[in-house]
């Protein structure tokens, strides 16, 4: 739970280096990338995992390949045990085939080459039977804001059923304590007040 969390964290202090001026969506793709940026890191540094592009999923893998972990934005049903969490926006082909190899159909519908492509340096490329078996787990998370603090509900939870770009059913969920950050500020590139640099004129 530390490592989730500690993604999460990363993943909000990214999102605020955001400003107006930077184009739509921006304030998203960077909590995006420092949420797996940092499941990775602190995977590898502690549990001996690698890094694992799978089809377009950016994942950290188990050193004996058989679980993978990823991210996931989900809808407001995140955490509660009552409720089915949803994937916040349409997901596409890679996410259907790890949930499909999830709940034992991965040998059926398999794609070789989906999953060969990208490992780069320090990564690891699954073999055709080490695809059907892998389990992925997603970290969801569902974000709101009140006043000057952000609540992240969150959940660690395996997919088992994917239609028409979201997950209807999950195999396994594991509902996590809400994580809340306080102090949201409007940054300001230029800082409070005027910065001036001398320059020497040759």
């Amino acid at each position: 739970m530390e490592f989730l969390h500690d993604a999460l964290r990363a993943g909000e202090a990214a999102r605020r280096t955001a400003v107006p001026n930077d184009p739509t969506g921006t304030a998203g793709r960077r909590a995006y990338e420092a949420h797996v940026r940092t499941l990775r890191e602190l995977h590898i540094e502690h549990e001996g995992w690698a890094r694992l592009v799978h089809g377009r999923l950016e994942l950290v893998c188990s050193a004996d390949r058989s679980v993978a972990i990823g991210v996931m934005v989900a809808d407001a049903a995140t955490g509660r045990v009552s409720l089915l969490p949803k994937n916040a926006r349409r997901r596409g082909a890679a996410t259907g085939q790890v949930t499909r190899a999830n709940a034992g159909e991965g040998a059926v519908h398999v794609q070789t080459a989906l999953f060969a492509a990208g490992a780069g340096p320090q990564g690891v490329v699954l073999s055709e039977e080490e695809a059907c078996a892998l389990k992925t787990w997603f970290l969801l998370s569902y974000r709101t804001k009140t006043g000057d603090a952000v609540r992240i509900d969150c959940e660690l939870s395996q997919p088992k059923r994917f239609e028409d770009g979201y997950v209807i059913e999950w195999a396994r969920r594991i509902p996590l304590p809400s994580l809340t950050m306080d102090g949201i500020e409007l940054l300001n590139d230029d800082g409070p007040g005027e910065i001036d640099i001398a320059v020497d004129f040759r």
